[in-house]
């Protein structure tokens, strides 16, 4: 396999593999642009649904974008939003429900529909580096005529937005250096031909990149490499792959070896509002750290044994955090529920994932 070192985006190169935190909401949660920065993290995911929703896709097109809006230098991918309003519909019947037009939502007495077309009319409102197309996620373990229908469903929805896109692109005369990349999502869940055929038809239709889509783990909770690696294996060595929902660190390291370039997931933030810190399992400096079997561990702060601890989380860690603070005074934050905890937790966090990817971008040259 030939491994994507990177892409020029928008007049800047990004590098692979990269890891985006989830900004949902224009924010990681706790953290300003300069912690960002300093964890080491290039860019971001935002939700178009939730931006949608609150402040409003105008009120960021009025402040110039959301980079603007919240002040980040660094790379903005944009998801649909599909996954956030299917999973709520998925859960509760009477929250909306799926159609071919689109997503129909309630809200109260309000009634709105969320279509291809709207997902990429509001994410150019938002003007990020990377658009997702709105597709129908595969729920875990669903049945084959499910399965069959999020296949059609998506496919169909990825031609509309494909369209829409181009729309948008030939409106404000953006050339092909300076527009946003547009995903296609494979679906099929966890049946090969299904994600095949998935994975053929939105090849025909063209996309900049492919992500990969549904419910990454098992039923045990553990990465579904059989159907991860499979699906990264449907699309061609020099076009992005994206990691949707992707994962822990090992999950990333799984991942990265079977081709995906781009991996985003909000285990490392809402793990540190949690009080579970990552830990590498040995020296990453070792030339063979990579082949280590588990290269994560987990340190849960809130346990007595800290209480007196003057190490720092991690020793093999160049955070601010751990150059500055102490396990002993992280756990005392998190008893007396300050909220500086979360801050220096999800620096950590972060940084141990920053880490991993830059030790990965190591191993490919």
């Amino acid at each position: 396999m030939e491994y994507l070192k990177g892409i020029n985006l928008k007049g800047k190169t990004i590098k692979f593999p990269i890891y985006f935190p989830d900004a949902t909401r224009a924010v990681v949660r706790s953290l300003d642009s300069n912690d960002l920065q300093k964890a080491g993290i290039e860019g971001v995911v935002v939700n178009t649904y939730h931006l949608m929703s609150q402040p409003g896709a105008t009120v960021i097109k009025q402040a110039g974008g959301i980079k603007k809006f919240m002040n980040w230098p660094g790379f903005v991918a944009s998801d649909s939003g599909g996954f956030q309003i299917l999973s709520l519909i998925q859960r509760n019947s009477s929250a909306g429900s799926i159609t071919d037009k689109g997503i129909i939502f309630r809200s109260g007495s309000k009634k709105t529909i969320f279509s291809p077309e709207k997902s990429i009319q509001v994410q150019f409102a938002l003007d990020p580096d990377i658009i997702v197309c709105l597709d129908d996620f595969t729920p875990p373990r669903a049945k084959l005529e499910e399965i069959e229908i999020s296949v059609n469903r998506t496919v169909e929805w990825a031609k509309r937005c494909k369209e829409e896109f181009i729309k948008h692109v030939e409106r404000e005369k953006l050339s092909v250096e300076n527009r946003p990349l547009l995903l296609g999502v494979i679906q099929g869940g966890d049946d090969k031909l299904m994600r095949e055929r998935c994975a053929k038809e939105l090849l025909k239709i063209g996309f900049d990149g492919y992500g990969f889509g549904g419910w990454p783990l098992d039923k045990n909770g553990k990465l579904n490499f059989e159907i991860t690696s499979f699906t990264a294996s449907l699309t061609p060595d020099d076009i992005p792959r994206f990691a949707l929902g992707v994962g822990n660190p090992q999950n990333i390291l799984d991942c990265f070896r079977c081709g995906y370039h781009i991996f985003d997931c909000v285990l490392p933030t809402r793990d540190a509002r949690h009080r579970r810190l990552y830990v590498f399992s040995r020296n990453p400096d070792e030339p063979d750290f990579l082949e280590t079997e588990q290269v994560h561990d987990y340190l849960y702060i809130l346990k007595a044994k800290y209480n007196g601890d003057k190490r720092a989380i991690s020793e093999h860690c160049d955070c601010f955090t751990c150059q500055n603070y102490t396990r002993a005074y992280l756990h005392h934050l998190f008893r007396i529920q300050d909220a500086l905890a979360w801050r220096l937790a999800t620096i950590h966090n972060l940084r141990m994932y920053t880490r991993l990817t830059e030790k990965l971008r190591g191993y490919i040259k």
